[in-house]
């Protein structure tokens, strides 16, 4: 009996020894970039770590043979000895000898087994992920040494390694294939410990990391310009009327910008009732272009950090496209921004199963909105579709169908597309009445 209890106990070693490299493993390569880096900073033992996780080929092959080698070893010794103490018992309880050894192999192989799982893989890496930091802090030191006098057996199982991989077709020195971006936002939306606000904003930045400014830009067509020449009474008029502070200022044509004034500078007191042009009275401050198709997240980053409220977007001519604020692009990311002077449209009464909305909705908006996908084309928003569907310039009551929907103009600005009604289309129509 003592036989079989000081060999279940060096059979036990071996799974501990397992499990002891098992957590070490998942600690260090459980490891975040933050947690690497404040690691790093806390003495020479925390640099240690840092170093062996930021080179994980390097401890990975130890760790792997101390597991492997810890395994076997507990296998070996536990069906070697104790299969052979077991053995006497199973012919006791009337096995024939010849089937006996046989099934205390395969009982105390299973025994190993299950004991390797859970006290070798399972429970040491589920609690070295729950202490990450703390675990690493003190296997690193053994496991850097172990690293090191490991290295010509380590050398050896790569080159072997490598032999395998390219004989099997393989590339030995090709990674694993990088994390798209789809699955980076899949992981960081669906994370559970973020709110559904975060999580929100979070799927709206990615989502508007793809999106250039054409379509979030006000077209040129819906911008207040003024010209360089406009007297600065009359320039004061319109700014007062209007509820911008900025206004582009253009020489000759809106495709020669010459810079933008601020609304405070066209009200300011002491030059009330000026007549001169504006160009000479208030200062013309220089505004940012950017290219139609530069990405959104791109420019919000460079406005930010340059100071400028206003950029002026240039299409593929160098003509003026429109212009982007950097409320606009924030508002991209986190929702509408609305304060006391912004005017909000009286909702109008629709019968139920349709919705008016403006032409000037782009794509990704009357998706939010209506749950209606339009393909993409040579268009970015709702009255560019119905003006392409058309393939003339629209006149009010002409619709486009789409399927399972009608949409109709309902208004014009000019010759744009203002207004657009959004109706399900009836699938069944009604069987008229009978003659009585």
């Amino acid at each position: 009996m003592n036989s079989v209890a000081a060999n279940s106990a060096i059979v036990l070693l071996f799974i501990l020894i397992g499990g002891f490299f098992a957590a070490a493993e998942m600690a260090l390569v459980s490891l975040r970039e933050s947690q690497i880096r404040k690691l790093e900073q806390r003495g020479r033992r925390g640099a240690r770590v840092a170093k062996l996780a930021q080179d994980p080929n390097r401890f990975l092959s130890a760790v792997q043979i101390g597991v492997t080698v810890a395994t076997m070893l507990s296998a070996a010794f536990g069906a070697d000895r104790l299969a052979g103490e077991l053995e006497p018992t199973l012919v006791s309880w009337g096995l024939p000898r010849g089937l006996a050894q046989p099934v205390a192999l395969v009982l105390v192989t299973l025994a190993i087994s299950y004991l390797s799982l859970v006290l070798g893989e399972l429970a040491p890496k589920r609690l070295a992920r729950q202490r990450a930091e703390g675990l690493s802090l003190v296997v690193a030191p053994f496991l850097d040494r172990l690293a090191s006098l490991s290295r010509p057996v380590i050398w050896a199982l790569s080159k072997s390694t490598d032999g395998v991989v390219k004989l099997l077709g393989g590339n030995p020195h090709a990674d694993r294939e990088e994390m798209t971006t789809e699955e980076l936002r899949d992981m960081v939306v669906g994370h559970t410990d973020l709110t559904a606000d975060e999580r929100h904003l979070i799927a709206e930045v990615f989502s508007a990391g793809k999106r250039q400014l054409r379509e979030v830009m006000l077209p040129r067509t819906e911008v207040e310009f003024m010209e360089a020449d406009t007297p600065l009474a009359e320039a004061a008029v319109l700014a007062a009327t209007l509820p911008h502070s900025r206004f582009p200022v253009y020489r000759g044509s809106y495709d020669e910008i010459a810079g933008f004034v601020h609304v405070r500078d066209l009200l300011d007191p002491v030059l009330t009732g000026q007549i001169e042009p504006i160009s000479r009275l208030v200062p013309i401050r220089p505004v940012k272009f950017v290219p139609a198709s530069k990405r959104l997240l791109t420019t919000l980053s460079e406005m930010r950090d340059e100071g400028h409220h206003l950029a002026i977007v240039v299409d593929e001519y160098g003509g003026t496209a429109g212009i982007v604020t950097l409320e606009d692009l924030v508002e991209e990311l986190i929702g509408d921004i609305r304060d006391e002077y912004d005017i909000e449209e009286p909702p109008v009464p629709l019968p139920a199963g349709e919705v008016e909305l403006d032409g000037l909705t782009n794509l990704n908006d009357f998706a939010a909105q209506t749950g209606i996908n339009l393909p993409n084309g040579p268009y970015e928003t709702l009255g560019g579709f119905v003006l392409a569907g058309l393939g003339h310039l629209a006149a009010v009551g002409e619709k486009v169908e789409i399927p399972g929907f009608d949409l109709t103009v309902t208004e014009l600005d000019g010759r744009r597309i203002s207004r657009v009604r959004v109706k399900r289309r009836t699938l069944i129509e009604s069987p008229p009445e009978p003659d009585s």
